[in-house]
């Protein structure tokens, strides 16, 4: 389908789904890793995973913004009929995710003991995260390029091979889990045994990408080298952000729950932590989706179809919160259960805890995906505003205030708040970028 003419609506559900399952099964790494090993090892290992999440999501992050920030400019570019300067862009996003790459398996190897006590880690925990990181250093390289061509294989015409590759690393991943895990009595090592292999297996699949005659991607010589160095920067930005702010707010979390607490409520929010990836991955994908339909269109002026894209974007991320809000207000106890063999003290505080916790469900989808929406369009200033209130200046505010004035309890009511008050933003940037678009469209 051309992205330019097709019918709006079966152009966003084909890479809706798409989208969706390549984010949704590449949170499976972490989710299953913290069920495997939450039901062998019990709580402890739990925790230990959710020392880990903030070392996944600098991957994440760092990739999503090579990754995104030149695939941005390169649909757009595409729709304008300019294949020669869009692969300048490809070209030097594979470049840079090589150095950052290099240099994150150079720091994560050397320090990695040090950055686990510093994500929250104490004598108890660091061991069992020390067992899970090893292997996942292995796994560095394949991460970032994996991320970074997923997302330009994605915006070259192929969003069902991105998500088959990580439909087969995540599937392997299950099975290794349960192999290594349970079969082979590696216990947490043997989770991040099978993480290592899954990526493996998913960065190989993307390279048969290249194999192909539709295969538009291509290394070229880039021109203006700073000047489009800058521009990834800037359109990578906010994703950047968005992915960043949950891995420091994880990492503030788990300091700020061993401060006042103790691991029995590290090991609650583990599973909270490893729920909020899956649910959040799911809203990425959404966010994912309608990247290259909104790109290429506003490159090619056509206003009506983007505003479209943004309709069915945001009714998709309503009815996606609403059902994520309503599972766990239900079934609290399962959640907990399905992350780690519970105690019965953890079942007792746990529920209450993911039920006041599930109240972000509600409005997190909406940020996030207008958040990418408006990166897509080249906004990056609104993006990164909205980026920045719900990961860094609202939600870090609340994580200190909240329990030094109201009691330790009140911890949990600092994401669902964060999310409520950026909404207030997103709400304005949107009703007036709504009105601008259909008056551009009304005149063209």
């Amino acid at each position: 389908m051309d992205i330019k003419t097709g019918n709006i609506k079966k152009l966003f559900f084909h890479y809706l789904f798409a989208g969706m399952g390549s984010s949704v099964i590449s949170s499976i790494y972490t989710t299953v890793d913290t069920m495997a090993s939450g039901q062998y090892e019990g709580p402890v290992a739990t925790a230990a995973l959710s020392v880990i999440t903030p070392i996944f999501t600098l991957f994440m992050c760092l990739s999503l913004l090579i990754g995104i920030g030149g695939a941005i400019p390169m649909s757009i570019l595409r729709g304008e009929g300019d294949e020669e300067k869009s692969n300048e862009f490809f070209t030097l996003s594979l470049f840079y995710g090589i150095i950052v790459c290099a240099i994150c398996t150079a720091f994560i190897s050397i320090f990695r003991e040090d950055f686990l006590r510093l994500c929250g880690a104490n004598d108890e925990v660091l061991p069992y995260a020390l067992a899970y990181i090893k292997w996942v250093i292995v796994a560095i390289p394949a991460f970032f390029l994996g991320v970074i061509l997923s997302v330009f294989i994605r915006n070259d015409g192929a969003p069902f091979l991105a998500m088959l590759s990580v439909i087969c690393g995540g599937v392997f991943n299950i099975f290794g889990d349960i192999f290594f895990v349970f079969t082979l009595d590696m216990g947490i090592e043997g989770a991040g045994l099978a993480t290592m292999l899954g990526q493996m297996v998913s960065i190989a699949i993307l390279f048969t990408h290249f194999l192909k005659n539709k295969c538009k991607l291509k290394i070229v010589k880039p021109k203006k080298i700073l000047k489009k160095t800058l521009h990834i920067a800037q359109m990578g930005f906010s994703p950047f952000i968005v992915d960043l702010s949950y891995g420091f707010v994880v990492l503030i979390f788990n300091n700020q729950i061993m401060r006042y607490s103790n691991a029995t409520y590290l090991a609650i929010y583990g599973a909270l932590a490893a729920a909020t990836i899956l649910i959040q991955s799911l809203f990425y994908g959404v966010g994912q989706a309608i990247q290259p339909l909104a790109s290429v269109n506003f490159g090619d002026r056509n206003f009506g179809r983007v505003s479209s894209i943004l309709k069915y974007a945001l009714i998709t991320s309503i009815v996606m919160g609403l059902l994520f809000f309503s599972v766990a207000i239900c079934f609290p106890e399962a959640i907990l259960r399905m992350y780690m063999d519970a105690t019965d003290e953890i079942i007792e505080h746990g529920t209450v805890i993911v039920r006041i916790f599930s109240f972000a469900f509600l409005t997190l989808g909406i940020n996030v995906v207008s958040s990418y929406f408006l990166q897509a369009i080249e906004l990056s200033s609104s993006a990164l505003i909205i980026s920045l209130l719900r990961g860094f200046v609202i939600c870090l505010i609340l994580l200190f205030l909240l329990p030094a004035a109201f009691g330790f309890g009140a911890i949990w009511l600092t994401l669902p708040l964060t999310e409520l008050m950026t909404l207030v933003f997103v709400i304005f940037v949107l009703r007036r970028k709504r009105a601008h678009f259909q008056k551009r469209s009304a005149s063209e």
